[in-house]
């Protein structure tokens, strides 16, 4: 008997410690969220930029690297307002880290997002370029408006 309680014990330390730590979904969404804020941050100095085939191609290469975060996170089954709420909050703390740690988080960013379109299906990829190009159209577009009076 006393030998199934310490089993027991044991087997309650072990599942509770386990519920502690994040899941690897959860791991993901976080890295998801703060990859997205800062693709999105960088589209947004992208657009300060003086239009350009090549800050347009850059900025339709961000907004794709983000929205395969984003589309991977949602397969896993995160969905909204957890999503948008986790977001925000990346963007926090995207805009508190200094310039040489954001570019160098960047890139860790865009290595992930290039293996992840890799993994995707080809349909799943198709929906992420297309999704982005909508994005960077609408961008795009309000950029060549002129100002309201």
């Amino acid at each position: 008997m006393r030998l199934l309680s310490l089993l027991l014990a044991s087997l309650t330390l072990t599942a509770s410690a386990l519920a502690a730590q994040p899941s690897s979904d959860a791991a993901f969404y976080l890295e998801a969220s703060d990859c997205t804020a800062g693709f999105k941050d960088r589209v947004v100095q992208h657009l300060k930029q003086p239009p350009s085939d090549k800050r347009n191609q850059a900025i339709l290469k961000d907004t794709e690297h983000g929205f395969v975060f984003i589309g991977v996170a949602y397969k896993k089954g995160l969905r909204n307002p957890e999503a948008d709420q986790m977001l925000k909050a990346a963007e926090g703390r995207w805009s508190q880290l200094a310039p040489a740690q954001q570019a160098s988080r960047l890139s860790r960013c865009t290595l992930q997002a290039d293996h992840l379109m890799a993994d995707v299906t080809s349909l799943e990829r198709f929906l992420v370029r297309n999704r982005a190009q909508a994005r960077v159209d609408k961008l795009l577009a309000k950029e060549q408006r002129p100002p309201a009076p």
